[in-house]
């Protein structure tokens, strides 16, 4: 498998919320990096904590809502660019932005992901991970 076809195949996972594959998936020391102080930002270093701190909050904290899809991935010799459209919509917060997760793989596991988004786009998703 690619690596690109490890970041659709996680994409996939989480759009179903599959847990055990997203956890073939990653590292067991990866890192995710989410910029900006709402509720799921942070530096969340090694699967538990991607998994507990990040992952799982995604539903709860959109009353279910969330969705991130994949619109295209951009592969370089280091990295793959995932850009994805993510929405969602709950207690009178909607979220509807495009944004870009910087992706490291290592060994057909992914090692590092961090998200970018431009300064308008980080405060529509603090605004809704309140």
């Amino acid at each position: 498998m690619s690596d690109a076809d490890v970041v659709r195949r996680a994409y996939a996972a989480l759009a179903t919320r599959d847990m055990d594959t997203l956890e073939e998936l990653f590292a067991w020391d990866a890192v995710w990096v989410l910029p900006g102080s709402s509720a799921i930002s942070g530096t969340h270093a090694g699967w538990p904590a991607i998994r507990d701190e990040f992952v799982a909050l995604l539903g709860p904290l959109s009353g279910g809502s969330f969705h991130a899809e994949l619109l295209d991935v951009a592969v370089g010799e280091r990295y793959i660019v995932a850009i994805q459209r993510t929405t969602g919509d709950f207690k009178g917060r909607t979220l509807d932005v495009t944004s870009c997760q910087l992706v490291r793989m290592e060994h057909g596991l992914i090692r590092e992901v961090s998200g970018l988004y431009s300064a308008d786009t980080l405060a529509k998703v603090e605004a809704f991970w309140v």
